[in-house]
């Protein structure tokens, strides 16, 4: 009895041995495979077996240091720029979809604004609907603009540098609104928009500069209702205060300005009246003609 039991202890130890031995060289192939980190603590661990067993074994042991020391001789992957190549495919990737969306949101507000064109004037306050329109659009073209920009800048850094140029410098650099232009408007109480922000950009400093002399003039006189609107016709037209070149006269303005309404028509009559000019227009009404520039602009016409 003595002897079966010791023959089965030692067969039921060498089965063991067998399977921690088969674990073992499962979990090496298996951390081969996938480029795992080879030492005792990790082997032991994948296997379930305990360190000092691997020890023991010398055939496991010593197939244990050779592959753990080529690890440590093979030369590490460079994985880095390959992450940021892929990192910028991503980006431009992303930046194409958004510009395609914002090409679609501007193609869709041109076609409503082609629609209402021909019968805004006939709605209240459609010179705020236009205006709003306006600003709508020139804010989605900026910002498609600025998309189509950020792909051509990540496409020539992946090409030629790997350093991407700040977005916020660049954006730094795009106004070219002087400040003393800036300190004029804020003592008139001016807010700037779209529009004007376009027409002071579009004209030189001093045409700017002129354009405010000629509007604080005209508020002096008490004949201006729109600050902002009356600013940005003056810049486009070149307005100038009396002191230095007489302006166009209201009336002038007026004459030149019904005549190509009158063509397009948009008025039917006009008056003098002790609030200044009046227009009667298409849907008749009667508005100021002050109002009706604004609305329609003289280079528009």
């Amino acid at each position: 009895m003595t002897n079966r039991k010791i023959e089965a202890l030692q067969e039921a130890a060498a089965h063991k041995a067998k399977e921690s031995a088969e674990r073992v060289e499962k979990a090496l192939e298996r951390m081969i495979k996938q480029g795992q980190v080879i030492s005792f603590k990790s082997v032991a661990q994948t296997a379930n077996v305990s360190t000092a067993y691997l020890y023991k074994q010398e055939d496991l042991r010593n197939r244990i240091e050779t592959l753990r020391d080529q690890q440590k001789q093979k030369p590490k992957s460079k994985q880095a720029p390959l992450a940021s190549d892929n990192s910028k495919s991503v980006i431009i990737s992303t930046l194409r979809e958004e510009n395609k969306k914002l090409r679609a949101e501007i193609d869709g507000l041109r076609r409503i604004n082609e629609g209402l064109a021909g019968r805004v004037y006939h709605l209240q306050g459609a010179d705020d609907l236009a205006e709003r329109f306006k600003v709508e659009n020139a804010e989605l073209k900026q910002k498609l603009e600025e998309c189509h920009q950020q792909v051509q800048q990540f496409k020539a850094v992946s090409v030629e540098n790997p350093k991407v140029t700040s977005l916020e410098k660049k954006r730094a650099g795009r106004s070219n609104i002087s400040d003393k232009v800036k300190q004029q408007l804020e003592s008139l109480d001016i807010q700037l928009n779209s529009t004007l922000t376009k027409a002071i950009k579009s004209a030189s400093e001093e045409t700017v500069l002129d354009a405010i002399e000629a509007l604080k003039e005209a508020i002096s006189d008490g004949g201006v209702d729109k600050p902002g609107g009356w600013l940005k016709t003056a810049i486009e037209q070149g307005w100038k205060p009396n002191g230095k070149v007489q302006i166009k006269s209201e009336l002038d303005l007026f004459t030149e300005w019904y005549s190509k309404a009158k063509q397009k028509r948009l008025v039917k009559a006009s008056q003098n009246t002790k609030d200044g000019i009046m227009i009667y227009t298409d849907d008749e009404k009667w508005i100021p003609f002050s109002e009706m520039l604004v609305q329609y602009p003289l280079e528009t016409l």
